[in-house]
C-alpha cells in the first residue's frame, strides 16, 4: 500500500522538480542581443583589430576582436552580444615595435629602464580610435538582426 501511494506521487514531484529548476534558470541576466559584423579598411578585410561599441550614455561597453576574414562577434562581460541601446564604434589595430619584445641582456634591460618603449604605431586612421571623433554609430535593437559591417577609409 506504501509503495503504491508513493508511486502515485512521483511523477507530481518530478513536475514540481521541473518547475523550480525552471524557475532556478536566469539565462542571460545582462539581456544582451547578439552583434556581428566585418570590420574591412580601404576594401580590405581587418584581422586583429579590437572593435569596442562604447554606449551613449550609462551603459557597459560591447568588445571583439575580429577574425582573417574581418570578422566579429561583441561581447558583454562573459555574455555574448550587446545591451540594446545606442553606441559608438571604437575601432584600433596596433602594430608593437619588435625591439620592445625582443630578449636582451640584463645590462641592455637596466640601460632601457629610464627609458619608455617606443609606443604602438596605430595601423588604422585615428578617427576610428577615439570615441569622440569616430563617425561609426548604430543602435542595437531587440528582436531585430544586428550586423554592422564596418568599412574604414582614409
Amino acid at each position: 500500500m506504501f509503495i503504491r501511494g508513493y508511486l502515485l506521487r512521483l511523477p507530481h514531484f518530478f513536475v514540481l522538480l521541473l518547475c523550480c529548476l525552471a524557475g532556478c534558470y536566469q539565462g542571460n541576466s545582462l539581456g544582451t542581443i547578439p552583434v556581428t559584423g566585418k570590420v574591412t579598411y580601404n576594401g580590405q578585410p581587418v584581422e586583429g583589430a579590437t572593435i569596442s561599441f562604447m554606449p551613449d550614455g550609462q551603459g557597459r561597453p560591447a568588445t571583439a576582436i575580429s577574425s582573417s576574414g574581418g570578422a566579429y562577434e561583441l561581447s558583454t562581460l562573459d555574455s555574448k552580444g550587446a545591451i540594446p541601446g545606442p553606441y559608438t564604434v571604437v575601432v584600433r589595430k596596433t602594430e608593437i615595435s619588435l625591439a620592445s619584445t625582443a630578449p636582451v641582456s640584463m645590462e641592455d634591460a637596466l640601460k632601457l629602464n629610464n627609458k619608455p618603449p617606443p609606443p604602438p604605431k596605430e595601423l588604422l586612421p585615428a578617427k576610428y580610435a577615439d570615441a569622440a571623433k569616430s563617425p561609426l554609430k548604430f543602435e542595437v535593437k531587440k528582436g531585430q538582426s544586428n550586423s554592422f559591417d564596418l568599412p574604414l577609409a582614409d
